[in-house]
């Protein structure tokens, strides 16, 4: 069994002279994490930094795989954007998720074969051939999490992927993502989406707010956001 950890020291991050996120210093390392805070508190940079999109501007991140500190960790780690149109780039499914299998060096038949199992693992099996332009919003957004599924990362991290999809189409999402085997940090403000989480994160202005089981960080996030909404 992978057991994965993400070590944070100290982190901090800077862009055009503003503090997006303040010497975080946290030990990841439970199954399921939400991450929640107000629009611009630094979680969609957090997220970046921790698939190593982004370096950070001062402190240190540590990967670990089974108590071992990985070389390479950006390919333990595997994210799915806000946007599904920022990250599907070819013409039929079977191609988009053949991608990331052939740039981990995967020949041509293992592609064909892992993509094959990922769209029978979600009970996609149909869509194989179909262009990526028929599908829906909320089909794009499986999409995109089958891709990562299938270079099998030991962490997923969702920015945001429930944005701007209906309430059905946001519970069968939210269903797939909850039967996911890796280690799943999930940034949403979607709040009923993580009350099964392990541990939840409130982030404000940069920095940790609160820190907890899901009952006790939602409940505090929920009663601080009704206090600060304008009438």
């Amino acid at each position: 069994m992978i057991k994965p950890k993400l070590v944070l020291n100290e982190i901090s991050y800077a862009a055009f002279g503003k503090v997006i996120l303040e010497e975080l210093t946290l030990t990841l390392d439970e199954k399921s994490i939400g991450i929640i805070g107000r629009n611009g508190s630094g979680k969609s940079t957090l997220a970046k930094i921790l698939c190593g999109l982004i370096d950070p501007s001062k402190g240190k991140l540590e990967v670990f795989i089974n108590g071992k500190n990985q070389s390479h960790p950006n390919l333990k780690i595997g994210i799915v954007f806000q946007n599904p149109d920022h990250q599907i780039i070819f013409g039929t499914v079977e191609e988009e998720i053949g991608f990331g299998l052939k740039n981990l060096g995967y020949s041509k038949s293992e592609v064909k074969k892992k993509t094959a199992l990922t769209l029978q693992k979600f009970d996609k099996t149909n869509w194989i051939n179909l262009s990526t332009s028929t599908l829906s919003q909320g089909q794009r957004q499986l999409l995109c999490i089958m891709s990562v599924f299938a270079m099998d990362p030991a962490i997923i991290i969702l920015d945001e992927v429930f944005s701007g999809l209906d309430l059905p189409t946001t519970k069968a999402l939210d269903t797939y993502i909850k039967n996911l085997p890796q280690m799943i940090i999930h940034i949403t403000h979607s709040l009923s989406s993580l009350e099964k989480c392990n541990r939840v994160i409130w982030l404000d202005y940069g920095k940790v707010l609160l820190d907890g089981s899901p009952k006790s960080v939602l409940n505090e996030y929920s009663k601080h956001m009704l206090r600060n909404v304008n009438l």
